[in-house]
């Protein structure tokens, strides 16, 4: 039984590798909610513990750690990008604004 459940988690694992690379992020949070929801199951961790690292699981929980940072910073400067094009649009269309209103303007 231990055994499946360490297969198990380690399935869920590499999915949750295979969607960061492929970019599919929809599926993240209940992956990880998953693989959290076995080990909230389990009554003997530290067996599965070691069942885990003996399978090679830190590789790729750091694996997946490293994954989830650079698509963090990916959208974080996608956010950055999107205010900074927000505020040029934003700028530009001010500044259009007073130079067409002619009432703004002394004659």
């Amino acid at each position: 039984m231990m055994i499946q459940k360490s297969k198990l988690y380690k399935g869920i694992s590499i999915k949750i590798i295979d969607n960061l690379n492929k970019g599919e992020l929809d599926d993240i949070e209940s992956l990880l909610d998953e693989r959290q929801a076995l080990l909230e199951e389990e009554n003997s961790l530290l067996e599965l513990k070691k069942i885990l690292i003996n399978d090679g699981i830190l590789d790729i929980d750091k694996n997946i750690h490293k994954l989830l940072s650079e698509n963090i910073d990916k959208v974080k400067c996608e956010i950055r990008e999107h205010k900074r094009s927000e505020r040029a649009n934003n700028s530009y269309i001010n500044f259009n604004k007073e130079k067409l209103n002619i009432f703004n303007q002394k004659v």
